[in-house]
């Protein structure tokens, strides 16, 4: 498929949720799958961790000084409302456009050195023969980008994905 696009309602992670992009990302893809959530809920029930970010958020997402939290340690909570979680971290990013058109599932994407950040999320709602289409919880605003762009700041994030 060449081309395809979701229309998924953009949430914005402030003022609640200063560093809490991830979760806020994940709270649209879980609306898309149907779940009655909300990013502050989620950001409440989703695990912390002192030092290590693949097993709990790192700091505090309601404050300035939050840090992240990886795809690993949000599969549980994805699988709580979603059913499922699949953890497409790695993958090519033409397994992720394929994955996205024959499920209808959005993905959440961690990106670098994007919108001023080291790291940040952004959850993937479709591509076209050379675009890549986004919700970014930052400027509350669906965007895209060229897929190479798309692909060096997803790749500064080890190319880290996750979807259910």
């Amino acid at each position: 498929m060449s081309s395809y696009k979701l229309s998924i309602p953009v949430i914005a992670q402030r003022p609640e949720l200063p560093t809490g992009c991830e979760i806020t990302a994940t709270t649209m893809m879980l609306q898309c799958a149907g779940a009655v959530v909300d990013k502050v809920q989620l950001a409440h029930e989703m695990p912390y961790h002192p030092t290590d970010p693949n097993q709990g958020f790192v700091g505090n997402p309601f404050t300035d000084d939050g840090d992240s939290i990886y795809p690993s340690a949000l599969t549980d909570l994805v699988t709580t409302y979603a059913g499922n979680a699949v953890n497409l971290s790695g993958q090519p990013l033409a397994n992720l456009k394929q994955y996205l058109s024959a499920t209808g599932h959005p993905i959440v994407i961690w990106v670098g050195e994007f919108d001023g950040f080291h790291t940040h999320a952004l959850l993937m709602t479709g591509f076209n023969n050379s675009t890549i289409y986004f919700n970014d919880c930052w400027t509350k605003k669906q965007g895209s980008l060229p897929e190479d762009a798309f692909y060096k700041i997803w790749h500064n994030k080890q190319q880290m994905a996750l979807s259910y």
